[in-house]
């Protein structure tokens, strides 16, 4: 009998996944790589586009003596952060699409502000809204900020208390800003059209020089390298998988300019400049993977592709954290729930459980430290245009570190944030800033529960299925 309750009971399959999560959650060398910073390039100029468009967004509704507006504005603005480097004919169907969506969102939740909904109906009107947003983000394949700008744009259109003859001006507002956003960030095709395909192409050629330098130090992958030699060293798995990502990527780049008149003559020479990638790489020993040519597909064409992927269970996890975050931060009292709910959401924007706890502690550590920063901006006397050009700055300089560190982005965004919301609803400073930290670090941790125990239901093989005792 000793030895037989010495034997430690196996874990239930029901329990078995979470266990596995939560253990991951607990690995301390998360801390490390929330401290680490990452490469990142092409950032000066998608920065500046983004900025350029908050700039004139806020600018209209200032001079036309609506600076209540500007926020609205601005919030529509933020279209400029998707589709920084698609090739222009996507872009163009992706910002506009995204654009009707921020401008939608404003005008539904101001709405329901309007009609004096209670709180607990649109905090599950935020959560299921940061579900929706996320399932198109992944189908469409947005990319970076995901729903977390959308359900922003929710928490903007519920603050104050507008009348009904509000809601027309803050929906128009934002699509102005939507618009201008558009018309920033498509003006690059004008002037040089095949930038993104450009950008593409060097970038495979980098993740292939990786790959040769792994494999053989001293070569470059772009001039060529010798055959395969059994004795060198293999490059590593994650190394040959961003180069195949990198090098798929191009090719999809490449296949959508190919059918617009503008980058077409350039097609040619880049597909041969990726060729001689390709055959680098088959040099080193990573394989080709078996796809058929990329072509160009809408936006439409492309969601329905992806209907079948992992898509359901990110957002199944992005309105349960959604909805028990906001939930939370309504009944203690906090004054914007929804920003709890965003919190939850942009923790949840990567797959895998490493990344929702890096993402959670670089955006609680600083959203805390932020809004300690933002305290005196707020109370400063800054005025309008003082208020809207520190915002602008902001901007920018989020867009040139978010792709290096998240943590310290949030440095930038969280005052960012809040004089734009000052803007339209000047508050008390100190007590805006503590709502945001708390609401975000809140949002942080339910993300990261979620993480722990929203998994995809499995079902037992007829096998695995314990019959009768005999």
């Amino acid at each position: 009998m000793p030895l037989l309750s010495s034997i430690p009971s196996p874990t239930p399959p029901a329990l078995a996944p979470v266990r596995a999560a939560a253990q991951d959650v607990l690995d301390p060398a998360h801390l490390r790589d929330a401290l680490r910073v990452s490469p990142a390039d092409a950032t000066l100029a998608a920065a500046l586009r983004c900025g350029a468009a908050v700039a004139l967004a806020i600018a209209v509704p200032g001079l036309l003596g609506r600076p209540d507006l500007a926020a609205f504005a601005s919030l529509g603005a933020l279209t400029s952060l998707y589709g920084r480097y698609d090739p222009y004919r996507r872009r163009a169907a992706l910002l506009a699409t995204v654009g009707v969506l921020m401008t939608g969102t404003i005008a539904a939740f101001t709405l329901l502000a309007v009609a004096g909904a209670p709180t607990l109906a649109t905090t599950a009107a935020v959560a299921v809204l940061a579900a929706g947003a996320t399932a198109f983000c992944l189908l469409v394949r947005t990319g970076p900020p995901g729903a977390t700008i959308v359900v922003f744009a929710a928490g903007a259109g519920l603050a104050g208390s507008p009348a009904l003859a509000d809601l027309g001006p803050r929906a128009l507002a934002g699509a102005s800003g939507a618009l201008l956003a558009w018309l920033v960030c498509m003006t690059g095709a004008l002037v040089r059209p095949t930038a993104p395909a450009r950008l593409a192409v060097r970038r495979a050629a980098d993740a292939a020089a990786v790959v040769a330098r792994e494999a053989s130090p001293g070569t470059d992958a772009a001039r060529g390298v010798r055959p395969t030699d059994p004795a060198l060293p293999v490059p590593s798995p994650h190394g040959a998988h961003a180069a195949l990502v990198a090098v798929g990527r191009a090719r999809e780049v490449l296949a959508d300019d190919a059918s617009w008149r503008l980058p077409r003559a350039a097609v040619p020479a880049l597909s041969r400049e990726l060729d001689e990638i390709e055959r680098a790489l088959d040099a080193v020993g990573v394989p080709r993977e078996d796809a058929a040519a990329p072509v160009r597909a809408s936006l439409t064409a492309q969601a329905r592709s992806r209907v079948r992927g992992p898509w359901r269970l990110a957002t199944a996890r992005v309105g349960v954290s959604g909805l028990v975050a906001g939930g939370v931060a309504a009944v203690a009292g906090l004054g914007h729930a929804a920003w709890a709910t965003m919190g939850s959401t942009a923790v949840l924007q990567g797959e895998s459980a490493r990344h929702a706890v890096v993402r959670a502690l670089q955006r609680g550590a600083g959203t805390v430290a932020g809004a300690l920063l933002a305290w005196p901006l707020l109370a400063a006397p800054l005025g309008f245009w003082g208020t809207a050009a520190v915002v602008v700055v902001l901007q920018t300089v989020t867009e040139t570190i978010v792709g290096r560190h998240y943590g310290l982005a949030m440095l930038t965004i969280t005052p960012m944030a809040l004089l734009m919301t000052s803007l339209a609803h000047p508050a008390d400073p100190a007590a805006l800033a503590l709502d945001r930290a708390l609401d975000t670090v809140l949002g942080a941790v339910v993300g990261v529960l979620a993480v722990v125990l929203v998994h995809p239901r499995t079902h037992r093989r007829a096998s695995e299925i314990p019959g009768p005792p005999r």
